[in-house]
């Protein structure tokens, strides 16, 4: 799909559902604290469709105070301090998919490379791992019913693991 199909599908699916698209400020203001321009079909869907809500069971994150969770900003931050030092900068939390998984993507790649974080299936120093599509492939999988949760790649050596 390309974007305009992935935000025309996006408006479709969340009909009357979605709150009102995200204030150019609060685009703004996250892409000073990550240090990267928003990919932009993820700047889009915020500033032309929502501010969070849309997504797998309206799970995206709002960039402002809209929703019960923290704000993309607020828990960008707590994913950064609680990770430690070796947190790649650049990865921001996008959704939640239950029992502690979630996905997040990558700023400083233009396509929004996507990334996964699940720590019932890895040591928690191995939970965060970048998966091999993109948010436009993500986006497109879930609007075509293919709902895959973010899958590890294969085991490490790590005997955490």
């Amino acid at each position: 799909m390309t974007d305009d199909e992935i935000i025309k599908r996006l408006q479709e699916h969340h009909a009357g559902e979605l709150p009102p698209p995200t204030p150019p400020e609060a685009v703004a203001e996250l892409e000073a604290a990550v240090g990267h321009p928003m990919p932009p079909l993820l700047k889009r869907i915020y500033l032309e469709v929502a501010n969070g809500g849309f997504g797998r069971w309206g799970g995206a994150l709002s960039l402002t105070e809209y929703t019960d969770d923290p704000p993309t900003l607020e828990a960008y931050s707590e994913w950064a301090k609680g990770y430690g030092p070796d947190y790649p900068t650049s990865v921001v939390p996008l959704l939640t998919w239950g029992c502690a998984i979630w996905s997040l993507v990558d700023f400083s790649t233009p396509e929004g490379r996507m990334w996964g974080w699940d720590p019932n299936a890895r040591c928690l120093r191995h939970a965060l791992f970048p998966e091999d599509f993109t948010l436009a492939e993500r986006l497109t999988g879930w609007l075509e019913g293919r709902d895959a949760f973010p899958e590890p790649p294969s085991r490490t050596n790590c005997s955490s693991c």
